[in-house]
């Protein structure tokens, strides 16, 4: 009954069109950046109703153009299932080809998007895709507390990715470095996990192998998440500090004695 009444406190308080509320129009795609900027006021509502269950990287058919993204499974209140799907492209589609790419290293700026889907349509995202799971990271959602997965960690996750390379190379910073990363990430920071499938086939473009965890930058992205992490914290603990405070002026208001 608790638990229930918790989870009706937690719909009321988010917006009927907030950033998680599962879309059936793939198209409905947010940067990054703004998709995290758009959850801040609900951040803390979010850590305690929304799990992950599963990521897995995901490889789109050579006949579509080989391309990499990452799906994450989440379990949100009144156990509604849907996807979070994470990828990188260029910002410029028509503006790059990906061949001369390959040939010359020619940078463009990224396009970084998220968006939530519910799972009849992230079906059909994936057979129109003709994409194929490589590697999926399996976790308990019936854990609470440090064996759990929240889906705001996954947030920190993708957005500290984000911001650590913003332009786009097919060779170095393109959607195999960002899916790649964003796996490696998850793996670092949420070790205790099953894990399904065989990774080998990812980070490859025409079966030669692009992309690599990078030491260096795993620490460099790793710091940005502990921070956002941090700010988090810091947030919850001033908006703690605030109510305690707004609470003892005006217990100390009302045992003032009245002037007569």
């Amino acid at each position: 009954m608790h638990s229930n009444a918790m989870e009706d406190v937690h719909l009321e308080c988010l917006p009927p069109n907030s950033p998680f509320s599962p879309s059936r129009n793939s198209s409905n795609v947010l940067p990054i950046q703004i998709f995290c900027n758009l959850i801040i006021p609900y951040v803390h509502l979010l850590r305690d109703h929304y799990y992950v269950l599963s990521v897995a990287i995901y490889k789109q058919d050579k006949s579509k153009g080989e391309h990499e993204f990452v799906a994450a499974l989440i379990f949100g209140p009144q156990q509604v299932r849907s996807f979070l799907v994470v990828e990188r492209t260029p910002k410029e589609t028509s503006s790059i080809d990906t061949y001369r790419t390959i040939s010359s290293n020619n940078t463009v700026v990224a396009m970084d998007t998220i968006v939530t889907l519910d799972e009849p349509t992230f079906g059909e995202f994936v057979r129109t895709r003709s994409a194929t799971g490589l590697r999926c990271f399996i976790f308990d959602h019936s854990r609470r507390g440090p064996g759990a997965f929240p889906v705001v960690d996954f947030c920190h996750i993708v957005a500290s990715v984000s911001a650590y390379q913003e332009s786009y190379t097919l060779l170095g910073s393109s959607c195999y470095w960002f899916a790649g990363t964003v796996m490696k990430m998850v793996e670092e920071c949420f070790p205790t996990k099953q894990t399904s499938g065989n990774g080998n086939a990812a980070g490859r473009c025409k079966g030669i192998k692009i992309f690599r965890p990078e030491p260096k930058a795993i620490r460099e992205i790793m710091a940005r998440y502990n921070i956002k992490k941090r700010e988090e914290r810091d947030s919850f603990t001033y908006i703690i500090e605030t109510a305690l405070s707004m609470v003892e002026r005006r217990t100390v208001n009302e045992n003032m004695p009245s002037s007569q």
